[in-house]
């Protein structure tokens, strides 16, 4: 099972900023899921973002 990470967290595995974070949330590049008014995103979102940009590299 995959924890929950919020913004913070996210920015601290993938050094962007905020606004791309948001971009990137917005496009689906970056997989998220929202509970109340917060929008998590999972550490397999995180992991498969990180391989499609060493893919993308290749």
């Amino acid at each position: 099972m995959s924890k929950l990470l919020n913004e913070a967290e996210v920015r601290k595995l993938i050094p962007i900023g905020h606004s791309k974070y948001y971009e990137l949330i917005g496009s689906g590049a970056l997989r998220s899921v929202k509970i109340g008014r917060r929008r998590f995103v999972t550490e397999q979102a995180v992991s498969d973002y990180i391989s499609g940009l060493d893919q993308a590299a290749a």
